[in-house]
C-alpha cells in the first residue's frame, strides 16, 4: 500500500485527533534528574545554548531510507533501546507536568517509539513558558533543536512539528527551562497527530531531482510541512511553483542551517497557486511546502525545476561586458534580490546615460560605478531611478540592473532593455582646475550640458567692487528651461548675485565681486530638471558692465 492510500485510509482517524481533545487528567511522573556531569551536561552546555539551531549534527548522515515516499508502518513496535533514565512516552493526548529541578539548569530527558508515516507534536500547554528542546534518533543524530521563547503564560511556544522518524526507532528529546526561575508547572504533550507522507525534519525529508515531474503530497493539518532536498548547482535558478487546496499556505527555501533563502506566501489570503525561487550558492538546499490543510487533509501538487544559469553576474567581477556602441542589452530579473551588472566599453571624457523599460514587473533601478568605486544613481534621486548618467573616467564602467518586485503570492520574471546613450566628449572642464578661462571683454559663451551630471565651468579675473552680467535665453521644451548657474570663489564657496527674467526670451544673472580675485562660474542642470531633462547646447554673452 503506498503513503497516498494510506492516509486516505485513516482520514477519518486523523480528522479526530484534535490538539486537547479528551484530556481530563494530568497524571505527573516522578521528575527526572540526570547525573549533570554525564550527558546532561553535555547536553545543556552545548545544544541548549543560544545557537542551537535546526542544523544536523556535522557529519552525520540520514538513513538510507530517509525521506522515501513509501514507510514500513506496520509491525510490531517495542520500547528496546531505552536510554537508561529516560522516561518513555506513548504519543497520545495526555497531558504530562513537570517540576523543573532548582534553577532549571539541568535537562530532562524523554523517549518515544516512532512509527512511520506518522506526524508527531510536542505541544506546550497554556500557562508555561519558553523552553529549548533537542530530538535525537537512536543513533544520537541530533534531528530538531530550537529555543522556544515565550513571555505570556497566555501564548504558549508553537508546538514543534516531527515527521519522517524510523518505524520502531526510540526517538529521544529533552526539555530545558529558557528562565533561571522557571514557572512551574510546566505542562506538554507529545501528541500523534496522525498520518504523513512526508518529513518534517531536514533530515527526513524527501530527495527529489528538480525537474518538470510534479510532486504531489498532503497537508495533513494545519502547521505542518512538507519537506523535499534537492542538489543544486552554482548559480542556478530554482523555482517551486505550486497548487494549494486552500488559501493561507507558505512556500520556503532553506538551506542547511534551515534559514529561508527565498519564500513566497499568500499575503491576501486569497490565492491558491504560488512560487517562491532561489538563486543558489551550491550544495544542498530544501524545499518547504506548508499547505496549512484546515480541517483536514488536503493534497497538492509542486513542480521543483531548475530554470538554468541565471543571465547575468551580480558583481563587477561577474559583469557581462557590453561592447563599445552597442545601443541596447537585454536581461531577465529573475529572484527576488537579482542583481545583473554590466561592464560597458566606454571612451573617457565621453557622457553617457543609461535608462530601460520594464515588463513583468512593475518598478526596477539602475546605479552606476566607476571601476573600484561605490554603486549610486546619479543624480541622486528620492524615488526608484529609471536611468542613470555619468561622465566615463575609465575605459570601463559599471551598470547595475535591479528589480523591485511587488510582494505576490507567485514570482513574476522582470524582462527589461537597456539602452544605452554615448552623449559625446565634454567640453568644458567640471572643475577649477580644468575650467575654461574667460578673456577680458564681452565674451560669447557656448557651452553643452549634456545630462544632469554635467558641470561646464568658466573662470574670470575679476575686480574689487566691479558688476558682471551673464544674459543668456530660456530653453523652451514644453517649459521654460535654464541652467543652474553658481559663482564660487577659489575655495569653492558659493558667492551671492542676483537672477532676474528680462523677458519672456532671456534671463540674467549679475555678479558684484567683493574683492581682486579669480571667480569660477559654473553651469550645470541641477535639480530644477527633471532627471531626464538634457539641456543642450546653450549660448550666452558675459560682460562686465559699468562701474
Amino acid at each position: 500500500m503506498n503513503v497516498k492510500q494510506r492516509w486516505r485510509s485513516v482520514l477519518l482517524l486523523s480528522c479526530g485527533l484534535v490538539l486537547g481533545a479528551g484530556c481530563d487528567s494530568t497524571p505527573e511522573p516522578p521528575p527526572l534528574v540526570l547525573d549533570a556531569g554525564t550527558d546532561a551536561g553535555a547536553d545543556a552546555g552545548v545544544d541548549a545554548g543560544p545557537d542551537a539551531g535546526s542544523e544536523p549534527d556535522a557529519g552525520s548522515e540520514p538513513e538510507p531510507d530517509a525521506g522515501n515516499s513509501t514507510c514500513a508502518d506496520d509491525g510490531p513496535v517495542g520500547d528496546a533501546g531505552v536510554p537508561d533514565g529516560a522516561t518513555l512516552l506513548t504519543p497520545s493526548d495526555e497531558v504530562h507536568t513537570i517540576t523543573w529541578p532548582p534553577g532549571g539548569g539541568v535537562p530532562l530527558h524523554f523517549a518515544f517509539v516512532a512509527q512511520g508515516c506518522r506526524h508527531y507534536d510536542l505541544t506546550v500547554e497554556p500557562g508555561s513558558l519558553g523552553y529549548s528542546m533537542v530530538l535525537r534518533d537512536a543513533a544520537g543524530t541530533r534531528l530538531d533543536s530550537a529555543d522556544q521563547y515565550s513571555d505570556s503564560t497566555s501564548y504558549p511556544p508553537s508546538p514543534r512539528h516531527w515527521s519522517g522518524l524510523k518505524h520502531g526507532a526510540v526517538h529521544t528529546f529533552y526539555l530545558l527551562p529558557l528562565n533561571s526561575q522557571p514557572r512551574v508547572p510546566f505542562q506538554f504533550r507529545l501528541v500523534d497527530r496522525g498520518p504523513d507522507d512526508h518529513g518534517d525534519l531536514l533530515l527526513r525529508a524527501t530527495p527529489w531531482t528538480p525537474s518538470e515531474q510534479p510532486f504531489t503530497g498532503s497537508s495533513e493539518h494545519w502547521g505542518e510541512r512538507d519537506l523535499l532536498s534537492f542538489e543544486t548547482t552554482v548559480d542556478h535558478v530554482y523555482a517551486l511553483g505550486c497548487a494549494l487546496p486552500n488559501p493561507s499556505w507558505e512556500l520556503r527555501f532553506l538551506n542547511a542551517q534551515e534559514k529561508t533563502q527565498g519564500a513566497a506566501y499568500d499575503v491576501n489570503n486569497q490565492e491558491t497557486e504560488g512560487e517562491a525561487r532561489i538563486k543558489s550558492l551550491g550544495g544542498t538546499y530544501f524545499a518547504s511546502i506548508q499547505a496549512n490543510a484546515f480541517p483536514g487533509p488536503s493534497p497538492y501538487t509542486c513542480v521543483l525545476n531548475d530554470l538554468g544559469r541565471e543571465d547575468h553576474g551580480s558583481t563587477p567581477e561577474a559583469a557581462t561586458p557590453v561592447p563599445a556602441g552597442t545601443a541596447s542589452v537585454q536581461g531577465k530579473i529573475e529572484v527576488p534580490g537579482d542583481r545583473d551588472v554590466f561592464a560597458l566599453a566606454v571612451q573617457p571624457g565621453h557622457h553617457y546615460r543609461v535608462s530601460f523599460t520594464l515588463t513583468g514587473q512593475s518598478q526596477g533601478r539602475l546605479q552606476d560605478a566607476a571601476p573600484g568605486g561605490p554603486f549610486g544613481t546619479h543624480p541622486a534621486s528620492g524615488g526608484i531611478p529609471t536611468s542613470t548618467s555619468f561622465k566615463a573616467s575609465q575605459a570601463t564602467h559599471y551598470v547595475e540592473m535591479t528589480g523591485t518586485p511587488a510582494l505576490e503570492a507567485k514570482y513574476v520574471t522582470g524582462n527589461y532593455t537597456l539602452q544605452v546613450e554615448d552623449q559625446g566628449l565634454d567640453d568644458h572642464g567640471d572643475t577649477l582646475d580644468t575650467a575654461t578661462p574667460i578673456p577680458d571683454g564681452p565674451q560669447t559663451l557656448s557651452f553643452r550640458i549634456a545630462s544632469t551630471v554635467d558641470h561646464d565651468v568658466y573662470t574670470l579675473q575679476a575686480i574689487a567692487g566691479r558688476r558682471y552680467q551673464l544674459d543668456c535665453p530660456w530653453k523652451v521644451s514644453g517649459a521654460k528651461h535654464r541652467p543652474e548657474v553658481l559663482f564660487r570663489d577659489e575655495t569653492g564657496a558659493v558667492q551671492t548675485f542676483t537672477l532676474e527674467e528680462r523677458d519672456d526670451v532671456r534671463w540674467q544673472a549679475v555678479f558684484t565681486a567683493p574683492q581682486s580675485a579669480t571667480y569660477a562660474l559654473e553651469f550645470g542642470a541641477g535639480f530644477i530638471t527633471s532627471p531626464g531633462t538634457v539641456l543642450g547646447d546653450m549660448v550666452c554673452r558675459f560682460e562686465a558692465l559699468d562701474p
